[in-house]
C-alpha cells in the first residue's frame, strides 16, 4: 500500500519517501564533440575545427572551453570562448613554422562548475609544401603592329617544391595573340618558357600591362609585362 504524506496513511516506501519529501528531478549535463576530428596543417599554416556542446536535461550553465596536448609552436583559441546552452565555438589551431611535423592529439575540455566533458582533434602538422619563383626579362617591351615579341620567362622551385607549372596570360587585349613554349614547365619546377607576342595589324596603339600567371602544386604566382604598340 502507498504512503500518504499528509495523513500519515500507509506503509512508507523508502525511496518513494524520499522523493516525496525532498522531491526528484534531473540535474542534466553537457557532452562535447568535433567536427573534423583530424585536421592537417602544414608549418605556418592555421587549421579550424568546429566544437559543439551538447545540453540534456535543461543544462544552461556556460561551459568554459580550453585545450592540452598541442606541441610547442601550436597556439589554440575558441571563438567564442564559453557555450552556454547547446551551441557551437571555433577551434584555431595556428602552427608555427617550427613546429615539428608529426601527428597530435588535442584533447578539448569543457568545465562549468564541477561538471566536465571531453572531445579530442587529431593535428596533424607538415613541412613546407615549398613554393618557386617567376620572372620575366624583359619586363617591358614595344613591337610595332603585324609585328612579334619575345619575352623569356624562368622559374626557379624551393623549399621542396616539386611540381609542374602551367604557365598562361591575361590582360594583353583584342588583336594580341600570347603563345607560351613549353607552356608547361615539368616537375621539379626549375626551367625555362619563351612568352612570344604576335601584334595584329589592326591592333590599337598604346600600352597594357601583360598578366603572367605560373600554377602549380596548389602554388601560384605572378608577373607583369609592359606591353608597347606602336
Amino acid at each position: 500500500m502507498g504512503y500518504d504524506v499528509v495523513t500519515g496513511i500507509g506503509s512508507p516506501n523508502g525511496q518513494a519517501l524520499i522523493d516525496a519529501l525532498a522531491g526528484t528531478g534531473t540535474a542534466g549535463g553537457f557532452s562535447l564533440s568535433a567536427s573534423p576530428t583530424s585536421v592537417t596543417v602544414a608549418q605556418g599554416g592555421s587549421g579550424t575545427s568546429t566544437i559543439t556542446s551538447t545540453t540534456t536535461g535543461g543544462f544552461s550553465d556556460p561551459v568554459t572551453l580550453s585545450a592540452s596536448g598541442q606541441p610547442g609552436g601550436v597556439t589554440v583559441s575558441f571563438n567564442p570562448t564559453s557555450i552556454t546552452g547547446t551551441g557551437t565555438s571555433t577551434m584555431t589551431m595556428d602552427v608555427g613554422s617550427a613546429t615539428v611535423p608529426g601527428t597530435y592529439t588535442i584533447t578539448v575540455t569543457g568545465t562549468s562548475g564541477s561538471t566536465t566533458a571531453t572531445t579530442t582533434v587529431s593535428l596533424t602538422v607538415t613541412g613546407p609544401t615549398g613554393s618557386f619563383t617567376l620572372a620575366a626579362s624583359p619586363k617591358t617591351i614595344t613591337i610595332t603592329r603585324g609585328g612579334l615579341g619575345r619575352v623569356n620567362l624562368a622559374t626557379t622551385a624551393t623549399g621542396g617544391f616539386s611540381s609542374s607549372i602551367n604557365l598562361t596570360a591575361s590582360g594583353q587585349g583584342a588583336n594580341v595573340l600570347v603563345r607560351f613554349k613549353p607552356s608547361t614547365i615539368p616537375a621539379p619546377g626549375t626551367g625555362h618558357a619563351a612568352m612570344q607576342i604576335k601584334v595584329a595589324a589592326n591592333a590599337t596603339t598604346g600600352t597594357r600591362t601583360i598578366t603572367v600567371r605560373g600554377a602549380g602544386g596548389g602554388v601560384t604566382k605572378t608577373v607583369t609585362v609592359r606591353l608597347t604598340i606602336n
